[in-house]
């Protein structure tokens, strides 16, 4: 893996992904080599939005849209296995250690609760697009994945606390058979879910372990409802898990591409070494 990340401020047709000022700051920031720490590039972001209007202590959403979307522009540009991913993940969360301003946005405070946040990654959650060129539909998946990495990180240190997203994830992937084998869009998916247990995995297992028989709401079970291949009870059980835990290895022997067979078997490895060590009856 190169220590250098490439990142770009606008894509192939010229749009802008990211404000220049953000990407001035997060592009020497996220380089491995630099000496910029974290609570410096917080401080550099806290500075960005507009002063509220005269006597006002709240702020308009525009400027947060745009920061949260540069900042999951980033994210989708950065290999899902790289490190730089961890560095912008810790940056979000210095953010919220930031001294209480008073300023709120959408009656959320500024830094503390990530205002809009929440509204701007599930903009990215209506399923990857498709494109019927190649090379493009490839770009399409590889950002696909590498926001799924970031919000797995992001939930896994506690930053964001989307707890649907990783059994939707999972369910897209190991509950349905609508990918055929060889496929790019299987291993995407696989991948995708495969991130979900490696980032967050230990959170969903400990989550388990402390509750293996959630009582859900009609509207969470709903949900949280399996695929047409899982039969069991809606949301995270010990039954979902050890179905999980072997579709990844029955899937991993269907991919096109060698890493997404590796991460596929790993995931299951780690599924399955968890289940011994925290999930086994005491």
């Amino acid at each position: 893996m190169a220590n250098k990340v490439e990142l770009q401020r606008k894509d192939i047709k010229g749009d802008v992904l990211v404000e220049e000022a953000v990407f001035n700051i997060l592009n020497d920031y996220l380089q491995l080599d630099s000496s910029v720490s974290t609570a410096q590039v917080a401080a550099a972001i806290s500075k960005l939005p507009p002063e509220p209007k005269s006597g006002s202590k709240t702020l308009d959403d525009g400027f947060f849209f745009d920061l949260w979307g540069g900042i999951i522009s980033i994210a989708e540009q950065i290999p899902y296995e790289h490190a730089a991913q961890d560095k912008l993940v810790k940056l979000i969360r210095e953010l919220t250690l930031l001294s209480d301003t008073g300023i709120t946005v959408w009656q959320s405070r500024l830094w503390t609760d990530l205002p809009v946040l929440a509204a701007a990654f599930r903009e990215y959650l209506n399923g990857p697009a498709q494109s019927k060129v190649k090379e493009e539909q490839l770009r399409i998946d590889q950002a696909w994945v590498r926001f799924h990495a970031f919000s797995a990180r992001l939930m896994g240190a506690g930053v964001i606390h989307f707890a649907n997203q990783p059994i939707w994830m999972l369910r897209d992937a190991l509950e349905e058979e609508k990918n055929p084998p060889k496929s790019s869009a299987l291993d995407r998916d696989l991948i995708t879910a495969a991130t979900y247990i490696e980032f967050f995995g230990p959170v969903l297992v400990e989550r388990l372990a402390a509750d293996p028989d959630p009582e859900l709401s009609n509207e969470d079970r709903r949900m949280l409802k399996g695929g047409s291949l899982f039969h069991g009870e809606p949301g995270l059980r010990p039954d979902r898990w050890s179905f999980w835990t072997r579709r990844f290895k029955e899937e991993a022997e269907k991919t096109n591409t060698d890493e997404a067979r590796d991460i596929a078997l790993r995931a299951a490895r780690l599924m399955e070494v968890w289940s011994e060590t925290r999930l086994k009856p005491q």
